[in-house]
């Protein structure tokens, strides 16, 4: 999935934490989007040019009806620079405890959608991260003692060596899933066997 489907995906993915499924949900941060500069990325004019003008609008309208179901508040004003990510993968590969990991997560999806918050920044992130109760400064130095490039390397190579897939998509037991603007179907497939 890529953000904001990941943000929205992620929201449904917490409501299946707590039940039995026979899958073992992992969070993978990817930068799918290569194109994402140090400084940010124009996201309309990128799926403008990627896919098209009535395309990129149909994946806007996409994802407000996809926020909409979830009851999130996603404001699209925040999407049309799309910051660079790279930072925050790295923080989330660094916390210690999948939970943790979770609520890290959630803050910067938060940070990201609802005050546009520029997550390449290391202050707004060591900001973010201290919000969640966490140590930052545990969390940056471990960043390179657990050596998360690799890490988003390595990721970033499964991601890749996978089928071409338009994206938003579902990765479910190593099988691809076309997003097709419900998040029910996530669930469905999460319980399915």
């Amino acid at each position: 999935m890529v953000y904001p489907f990941s943000y929205i995906a992620f929201q449904q993915l917490k409501k299946t934490w707590d039940e039995p499924n026979i899958h073992h949900v992992e969070l993978v941060p990817v930068k799918m989007v290569p194109e994402i500069s140090n400084d940010s990325l124009d996201i309309l004019q990128y799926l403008k040019d990627k896919y098209g003008t009535e395309a990129a609008y149909k994946k806007l309208d996409q994802v407000k009806f996809a926020a909409y179901e979830q009851d999130l508040v996603i404001d699209l004003d925040h999407m049309k620079h799309m910051p660079n990510s790279t930072l925050a993968h790295q923080a989330i590969l660094a916390v210690d405890h999948r939970f943790d990991q979770f609520s890290l997560t959630q803050a910067i999806f938060h940070a990201i959608f609802t005050k546009g918050s520029d997550i390449s920044n290391p202050k707004i992130m060591n900001a973010i991260i201290e919000g969640v109760g966490l140590d930052s400064t545990k969390i940056m130095r471990n960043i390179k003692i657990k050596d998360t490039t690799q890490q988003l390397e390595n990721i970033h190579k499964r991601i890749m060596s996978l089928p071409t897939h338009p994206t938003p998509y579902y990765l479910v037991d190593g099988e691809i899933y076309e997003h097709n603007g419900s998040f029910c179907d996530l669930q469905n497939l999460l319980k399915s066997s």
